[in-house]
């Protein structure tokens, strides 16, 4: 028995939609400083990878360890 089991396809785009708009400015947001800092650990092609596959942590994980401070 699923809680969505009794809603519409449109009902849980509604309910979802905040969470989708909020993974997709991250995932921009967090790509556009790849584009701008200098990294460590991984080439930015592999962090471009791990932000756009690894939703929600890969993008986190970026700002938090793959970025070099200054």
């Amino acid at each position: 028995m699923s809680i969505f089991e009794d809603m519409s396809n449109l009902e849980i785009i509604k309910l979802l939609a905040p969470l989708i708009i909020i993974q997709f400015g991250l995932v921009v947001f967090t790509l556009f400083r790849l584009v701008k800092d200098r990294v460590k650990y991984l080439p930015k092609w592999g962090w471009a990878l791990v932000i756009v596959f690894i939703n929600l942590i890969g993008p986190i994980m970026y700002l938090i360890i793959g970025r070099e401070r200054d």
